[in-house]
């Protein structure tokens, strides 16, 4: 617990963000494929399993990541201060 408080709000932010991509990435390909139009009428599971016969099950996976990490861990630094200005406002009051 000590490390993960050790951290800055914006590598907090972006592990967390990554961690939860790493859980649904293989989903949101399937998804994809399926509204792409080119997979008419085949179900989302088998979907999954050609995009993982194929190896296309984490294409991307890396630019997405890098992406993820950036724009949530600056989301979390700039929640932070607007959390830290707000609570300095109100204390004041």
């Amino acid at each position: 617990k000590q490390v993960i408080e050790d951290l800055s709000p914006f590598w907090r932010g972006g592990i967390c963000a990554n961690m939860a991509w790493m859980t649904i990435w293989p989903l949101d390909v399937v998804k994809s494929r399926a509204q792409s139009g080119k997979f008419e009428g085949v179900g989302m599971v088998q979907l999954l399993k050609d995009a993982a016969k194929d190896g296309h099950l984490w294409r991307g996976v890396g630019p997405g990541l890098t992406r993820s990490f950036i724009a949530n861990g600056s989301s979390m630094v700039v929640y932070t201060k607007v959390e830290t200005i707000l609570n300095e406002s109100w204390s004041n009051r």
